[in-house]
């Protein structure tokens, strides 16, 4: 399947960003330099299944090119099936494997921290952490992570393969790699996040004085943040930004350095080329996998016995065999929708099967309206018409996903609307609806027709009206990052004592409720985009 590329250049659907097909390697334009510097990056890996095409796809360019820099943006950890049990320990384990030797350190593979591998943010889960970096066979930067200290000169999580910057060599060039990570998830074994202008201008400025040739920077932050670094750093910018925290690929340059960004859970990998002696001579090559390789049998190996050991404990504890993670739960007389690039952009029908779900768990409480998250769907990948199974439902809900009804006016609502719309990239706020409709505009950025649908039709929703809508707590906990949903909190929940539904347990029952027959959703134009054709409930 082909996937998409989000560039900045003038286009039909967005100011200023558009979604244009790619075939499975796909070169962006640049300059291809005459002494490569090559570089291998991946991000926001979730699930394991991509991981022995990563090493394939390494191995083959270390045969053409030498040594090759092996990047990896952060989000790795958590969530996926396998995190929910052993916390992020066979991520690290099947990626010690990249370099063909599980055993070896890896001198040429850097990894930074994401959002989500603070995902356990207690106190006494500094140990835990420590434990996935000292278990890592490659080096994890913290340039502006700066953790809590248990007594002078050391800190709650420490380890030699834990650093702020490394200087190394690489086909006789000298390159300097450093790191800047988000703080949109904090834990309380972190004392502070520096900020990344100042951390990244600090330590780029310090490995060019050590004698770096060409300064990388490894980052877990938004696009709109990777580029600040570029637009203001000067000569001290770094000459490439490999980042994460989006989830579809990017290539953007500005002022001639690079940002890339590819596919979540290793859909694509990039591969970068820098001169070394002029850095801004780059070329980028977007690799889908599996595309034309071969899984690597060590790899495939390693993941096999994680996942066998995951069946094992999984369906033993509920005395099951060990094929319960494929008992059949349902099915769907349709295909679902569930490829993050859409699902995060677009209404997906199986994003209104979720939301009304939801909705008509409250129904007898008078629910009208509901909205979900769509980065609480973490399925990625969509799911042909046929039988649904436990593993498929126990992969989507990575987290709980609990139920609150609330009381909001018209006015909020567009709030939120708004909101869920802002940087339209893939981001997980965007949100899957039930009970309303509205029109997205990229070209404007705005959310207009905000209408809700009742059994006589569509009417306009007034900003002063109440609604009753149904959404889950995460967007409601103001202790978390709300996916920057400020305008919500428990104080609009109509019964907080209430008992929480969960809205993997509905879903259950909705498919048992299906029978035979299944479920068959459908995209029904709650979402327009006012740029793509298709269907729209509003004129």
């Amino acid at each position: 399947m082909k996937r998409l590329l989000l560039t900045c250049l003038l286009l039909p659907w967005l100011t200023a960003c558009s979604v244009l097909p790619w075939s499975s390697e796909d070169a962006d334009e640049g300059v291809t330099p005459e002494k490569p510097l090559t570089i291998l990056v991946i991000n926001d890996v979730y699930r394991l299944d991509n991981l022995p095409y990563v090493r394939h796809l390494r191995a083959s360019l270390e045969q053409s090119e030498g040594e090759v820099l092996m990047l990896h943006a952060g989000d790795f950890l958590f969530p996926s099936l396998l995190s929910q049990r052993y916390d992020g320990e066979q991520m690290v384990d099947v990626l010690n494997y990249l370099d063909g030797d599980g055993a070896a350190f890896d001198e040429h593979m850097f990894i930074t921290f994401g959002n989500h591998e603070f995902e356990k943010g207690k106190l006494k889960h500094a140990q835990l952490l420590q434990s996935r970096i000292t278990e890592s066979q490659f080096a994890w930067l913290g340039t502006n992570v700066e953790f809590k200290s248990i007594e002078p000169g050391r800190q709650m999580v420490q380890a030699d393969n834990l650093l702020p910057s490394k200087l190394i060599t690489l086909n006789g060039v000298k390159v300097g790699v450093l790191s800047a990570t988000t703080d949109v998830k904090g834990a309380d074994y972190i004392r502070r996040f520096i900020p990344p202008m100042q951390a990244v201008r600090t330590t780029s400025r310090a490995l060019r004085q050590q004698g770096a040739q060409v300064v990388i920077a490894l980052t877990h932050l938004t696009l709109k943040e990777d580029r600040a670094l570029l637009e203001q750093l000067g000569d001290d910018a770094p000459d490439l930004i490999a980042g994460g925290h989006e989830h579809d690929r990017q290539s953007v340059q500005v002022n001639g350095r690079r940002i890339v960004k590819a596919d979540a859970d290793a859909m694509s990998a990039a591969v970068v080329r820098l001169d070394a002696a002029n850095p801004k001579q780059s070329s980028v090559t977007f690799v889908d996998l599996p595309g034309k390789y071969t899984p690597d049998a060590g790899v495939v190996a390693r993941i096999n016995q994680w996942d066998a050991r995951f069946a094992e404990g999984f369906c033993g504890e509920r005395g099951e065999s060990n094929a319960c993670l494929t008992q059949v739960l349902g099915k769907t007389a349709v295909d679902l929708i569930a490829e993050e690039l859409t699902i995060r952009r677009f209404e997906t029908n199986l994003g209104n099967w979720l939301a009304d779900t939801a909705r008509t768990s409250f129904a007898d409480q008078g629910a009208q309206i509901a909205f979900l998250n769509a980065g609480g769907m973490r399925l990625n990948q969509n799911i042909p018409a046929g039988e649904l199974n436990r593993r498929h439902l126990d992969t989507l809900f990575a987290y709980p996903t609990r139920l609150a009804m609330i009381r909001l006016s018209g006015a909020q609502l567009q709030a939120v609307v708004n909101h869920a719309i802002t940087d339209w990239t893939g981001n997980g706020r965007w949100l899957q609806v039930s009970g309303f409709a509205f029109k997205h505009n990229p070209a404007t950025g705005t959310a207009e027709q905000l209408s809700l649908i009742t059994p006589q039709g569509l009417r306009p929703i007034q900003a002063d009206e109440t609604l009753l809508a149904v959404t889950n707590d995460y967007l409601l906990d103001a202790s978390g990052d709300q996916d920057g949903y400020r305008m919500l909190g428990e104080n609009l929940i109509v019964a907080p004592d209430q008992p929480r539904l969960e809205l993997k347990d509905k879903v259950l029952e909705a498919l048992q409720q299906a029978g035979s027959a299944g479920i068959a959703p459908r995209v029904e134009g709650r979402v327009c985009n006012a740029s793509k054709p298709g269907v729209c409930l509003l004129k």
